[in-house]
């Protein structure tokens, strides 16, 4: 479990993902990281193609200028309570480094995992306190499945 920062924040780069990404690169289909992580759980068999357009995204914002391509809420900005992200890099990959790295050790974990002792734990984004995490945690891959309309972390 890697931890990203409050909940605005993640909202944030989803957010930026499909303005800067998935708008902007529609010949791709992004639901991977837009629906599937962003709302479910990145299966085993999707978790190759994910890593892929996980990188790509990365690529693609390091051509969106921070200043310019998120309008940063002045009262979350230098509030570490409120916003661990800094609008004052230069990109976006920059701003969202620690995502991409997180994801990509949390990809790599899950297929070591499921490697050595064949058991998939799927890569996903949930709430870390302790009761939203054992909430969720406890809920069946069908429930992650079935649902629609917010994620289970933005509830």
């Amino acid at each position: 479990m890697y931890e990203l920062g409050p909940v605005s924040d993640v909202v944030l780069f989803f957010d930026c993902m499909k303005s800067h990404v998935e708008q902007v690169h529609p010949e791709c289909d992004w639901s991977l990281l837009t629906d599937r992580l962003y709302r479910r759980y990145i299966a085993l068999e999707d978790l190759d193609p994910a890593i892929v357009l996980m990188e790509r995204a990365r690529q693609i914002f390091t051509f969106v200028r921070a200043a310019s391509g998120v309008e940063w809420d002045s009262s979350l900005v230098g509030n570490r309570e409120k916003s661990w992200l800094n609008p004052d890099q230069s990109t976006l990959a920059d701003v969202f480094s620690e995502y991409f790295e997180c994801f990509a050790k949390a990809s790599a974990s899950a297929k070591s995992f499921e490697h050595d002792f064949h058991i998939y734990k799927p890569v996903k984004t949930i709430i870390s306190d302790l009761a939203g995490f054992l909430r969720d945690d406890h809920k069946s891959l069908d429930e992650y499945d079935a649902l629609d309309g917010k994620p289970f972390w933005l509830r």
